[in-house]
């Protein structure tokens, strides 16, 4: 059950690797376990996003 709500508002891409969505931009790449979202707001358009992250 998450408990998380993201947030990204700046371009960066969205991965999936071992049960973690991995968020990675310029500055820095982020791990958050998938149990853990709650949800996931997308408030940018240049936001790249894998099919296998979105099943």
């Amino acid at each position: 059950m998450g408990w998380r709500t993201v947030v990204i508002t700046k371009t960066s891409k969205l991965d999936h690797s071992l049960g973690y969505m991995v968020v990675g931009d310029v500055e820095n790449t982020v791990k958050i376990h998938i149990s853990e979202i709650s949800f996931l707001i997308v408030g940018s358009t240049s936001v790249s996003l894998t099919a296998y992250l979105l099943n």
